[in-house]
């Protein structure tokens, strides 16, 4: 004690100051190790847990404390709770989605139905509004009434795409299509198509083009129409290269018809309608020949049980099938046999059971008692029997013109294949080869060059049917006539065959040859210069020069494979002289006026017709727009609905359409208001 008494500390200096205490605070980058903490209200030195909905300090063991409250049960408890909360909750969401997705299916195929729409067109109006109605703000604006898409369609899109054919009409060599006169009401309607070589998309294309009032059904008013439309769209006349329409007088024939006119104003112009129509008019000249009554007896079938319900059960009860719609088409005139192929199959498999539940009928009406006597006919059934085996190699070569893609390559092969095989089926080997080489008509009605009766090939059914019924064949004149039919057969389809095909026989073989990448190189300027004048390419002789000159630079040129650098998948070889000579041809384009004779003289070759399988789906096409539910549209809406649908090879989601297109399109209703108003 000091002398003022106060106490004096005895200070130690060996010891160690007291530590003072720091406490831990919150940090955010916690929170991706612990995605349920929060920042507390009560500080930083503590955390809110979003699944306790507690606070809890964290001031002493900061990381540490927040591993030991997840460890707690509490916390463990609360955490399952929170995860099946979750799981119910995103199952229900889930749900509630699918149920929509549902309702929405529902609703549509119910709009489908309603408008008698095609499942095809309605997963193209899906792809459409997934593409253009992504945007809310696009769909709550998007009004196209009645009026408004008659107007774009009318006045915009079809003009558009008429336009569009025009312009290649204007500067490519084209085919005219022409399908007899379609009733308007009291009106008639020509229905004008064209094809042409389209080099962009390496492929023959077949587009609309008009379908103008005719004044009458005469070959006169039909030319006069025709010259009226290309006069219309200032489409020269030189570059209408080919025709094609229906076989017969009215455009076809040799006087006084529409391609005789044509020919009266350009007499290169080419029509291989006898080759389009090859297998068919074959097979009915060949069933005429037999002189035997196929049609009358599939009639009379057809006509017996689609009288009476009560028959076509009695028989199915015999475990009998009649398909009344395929035997219906028998009654289709005229009768075209290559299309009823199936009607002769399906009346010889039912042969077996017809004939007892005829012979057997309770009622024996002349009709019944005919029929049944045709049935019991074995000369009839045998020659059902051989045109099976007869009609095969024309329904095979009529199928292959039916295909899409130009078969012009391999065309003339086709007809000398099926020549050679009548020819093998009806003569001597000697006398086959004589005919195929000379096409001697006269050759057909030589008897010495025949085939013997047990030679000819009938077919495996026929040949069946004798085996079996041997027996009752051996004192009858039967089997001598069906081989005598059988020869009249193929004596009348060989006879037409050459005679269709006679005349563009030359052109069939030469434009094969020359199209064809394999003979490029062996290939002379002369047959250039034949091949240009057989399609009416009246040259002058410089011309012809430069013809020549030209046809040497594409001689000379690199061969390109088109399997390996366009489409490895290729394999079929008219497939690949198409896309070849669509490859060759955007060569030729690299400058302007680049190899003009030989590229037109090209495009003349690849646009010849020789099958009306596509032309006869795009008429087709013209039926179905023109159907009753738009008997209210004016002409010129369906002439635009036309152009759209026929004038466009890419899907309706995939177009993407020209600035211009687009601002015509927002100003068409404004334009046919206006209108409208000034004819009040």
């Amino acid at each position: 004690m000091d002398g003022e008494g106060s106490v004096v500390e005895d200070e130690n200096p060996f010891k160690s100051p007291e530590k003072k205490r720091r406490f831990t605070s919150f940090q955010s980058s916690w929170k991706s190790s612990f995605d349920w903490i929060a920042e507390s209200r009560r500080g930083p030195q503590h955390v809110t847990c979003k699944i306790c909905g507690c606070d809890f300090t964290i001031s002493h063991g900061g990381r540490h404390d927040i591993q030991r409250h997840a460890s707690s049960e509490k916390h463990r408890q609360n955490s399952k709770h929170v995860l099946y909360v979750r799981s119910t909750q995103g199952h229900d969401e889930q749900n509630s989605c699918a149920t929509k997705v549902t309702a929405a299916e529902t609703a549509f195929v119910s709009m489908i139905a309603e408008h008698n729409l095609s499942f095809t067109c309605g997963e193209h109006i899906l792809k459409f509004i997934k593409k253009h109605c992504a945007d809310p703000e696009v769909v709550k604006k998007i009004s196209c009434g009645g009026t408004k898409a008659a107007c774009i369609a009318r006045d915009v899109m079809g003009p558009k795409y008429q336009n569009d054919v025009v312009a290649m009409c204007r500067k490519l060599p084209f085919c005219v299509y022409l399908d007899k006169n379609m009733d308007w009401g009291e009106e008639k309607l020509l229905v004008i198509l064209v094809g042409f070589f389209d080099v962009d998309l390496e492929k023959n294309v077949i587009r609309f083009l008009d379908m103008p009032r005719c004044v009458s059904e005469t070959s006169q008013a039909v030319f006069d129409c025709l010259m009226e439309t290309m006069r219309k769209f200032n489409v020269p006349a030189g570059n209408l290269v080919a025709f094609s329409s229906e076989n017969d007088a009215l455009m076809t024939g040799s006087e006084d018809s529409v391609l005789s006119r044509l020919k009266s104003l350009s007499p290169g112009i080419v029509n291989l309608g006898g080759v389009c129509h090859l297998a068919e008019i074959c097979s009915n000249v060949g069933v005429e020949a037999l002189s035997a009554p196929l049609a009358e007896l599939v009639s009379d079938i057809h006509s017996y049980f689609s009288s009476s319900a009560h028959k076509q059960h009695r028989l199915k009860t015999l475990g009998v099938l009649v398909d009344l719609e395929l035997l219906k088409t028998i009654k289709c005139a005229p009768v075209r046999w290559l299309h009823l192929s199936k009607v002769i199959k399906h009346v010889s498999d039912l042969w077996p059971a017809l004939l007892p539940y005829f012979i057997n009928c309770e009622s024996r009406a002349s009709k019944v008692e005919l029929i049944s006597e045709r049935l019991q006919n074995q000369e009839l059934r045998l020659v059902f029997l051989y045109l099976q085996f007869a009609l095969q190699p024309l329904c095979q070569f009529h199928s292959k013109l039916q295909n899409r893609d130009s078969r012009l390559v391999t065309l003339h092969e086709d007809v000398n294949r099926i020549i050679q095989l009548y020819a093998g089926r009806l003569l001597k080997p000697e006398a086959a080869a004589k005919f195929i080489t000379e096409r001697d008509l006269s050759l057909l009605d030589d008897a010495d060059g025949l085939l013997q009766n047990e030679a000819m090939h009938l077919g495996s059914e026929v040949g069946e049917y004798l085996r079996v019924h041997a027996g009752s064949l051996t004192d009858t004149d039967t089997v001598k006539n069906i081989y005598k039919k059988a020869a009249l057969f193929c004596t009348a389809v060989l006879k037409k065959m050459l005679q269709n095909s006679a005349e563009h026989y030359s052109l069939l073989k030469n434009a094969g040859v020359f199209l064809n990448p394999d003979s490029k190189l062996k290939l002379s300027g002369k047959l250039a210069l034949h091949l240009a004048s057989q399609v009416g390419m009246c040259l002058t002789g410089e011309e012809e020069y430069q013809l020549l000159d030209e046809f040497s630079v594409y001689q000379l040129s690199d061969t390109i494979d088109v399997k390996t650098e366009s489409n490895p998948h290729v394999n079929d070889t008219n497939a690949c002289v198409v896309k070849y000579w669509g490859t060759v041809l955007k060569q030729m384009c690299g400058s302007e006026g680049e190899l003009p004779i030989f590229k037109k003289l090209m495009l003349v070759l690849l646009c010849l017709p020789h099958s009306h399988a596509e032309p006869q789906r795009a008429f087709s096409i013209v039926q179905k727009v023109k159907a009753e539910v738009r008997h209210c549209l004016t002409l010129k809406a369906l002439i635009g609905l036309l152009s759209i649908k026929m004038n466009e090879d890419r899907e309706c989601f995939e177009v993407q359409y020209p600035t211009e297109i687009l601002e015509a399109a927002k100003k068409a209703t404004s334009v046919y208001n206006k209108e409208h108003k000034s004819l009040k």
